[in-house]
């Protein structure tokens, strides 16, 4: 009898966490950051959201989608060029306890439209710290490290290091 009270106390415990949570978390954000090949700049404000399955153990799992609003390359040589950025990640993340959230990114697909240069494409990755301690907001910081392999059906080697500080609003469902 002792054995099976035990195990229905186990089993109720566990049952009151065991439901799925909806993350719906936009973001507004600006990137700044440094390329290779072509040396140069690249800055402005990204608009993104992700979409997450929660589990209840602080972890979550799902896409994240950036879209450049408006930005500028700015090369060691030549002109300023508008760039404007479409990015696709897969994204794995922990809440914690503590205020503070997590996340790591792979993009996979990864473009660049530069107004004369043409479109870049590569891969990319991110990694996310965001601190949750406002009501409703995260204010966020990313790293990114992207490579591009190919501008209109052209192969280059280009590499991207930038950093996003953003805002967000996550919403759970």
């Amino acid at each position: 009898m002792k054995k099976l009270l035990v195990m229905l106390a186990v089993v109720m415990g566990f049952g009151s966490v065991s439901h799925a949570d909806i993350l719906l978390e936009p973001y507004l954000g600006y990137e700044m950051g440094k390329t290779t090949d072509p040396d140069g700049k690249i800055d402005g404000t990204q608009l993104g959201v992700r979409l997450a399955y929660r589990s209840p153990v602080m972890f979550w799992a799902g896409l994240d989608g950036t879209l450049g609003l408006s930005g500028t390359f700015k090369p060691d040589t030549g002109s300023d060029e508008t760039a404007k950025r479409t990015t696709v990640y897969g994204v794995v993340g922990l809440d914690f306890p503590i205020l503070v959230r997590a996340w790591l990114g792979y993009g996979f697909m990864n473009d660049v439209d530069l107004e004369d240069s043409g479109k870049m494409k590569g891969k990319a990755t991110k990694l996310g710290v965001g601190f949750t301690g406002l009501p409703f907001l995260s204010l966020n910081v990313e790293y990114l490290k992207e490579t591009f392999d190919e501008v209109d059906g052209v192969d280059i080697d280009a590499k991207n290091e930038s950093v996003v500080v953003s805002v967000s609003l996550p919403l759970e469902f």
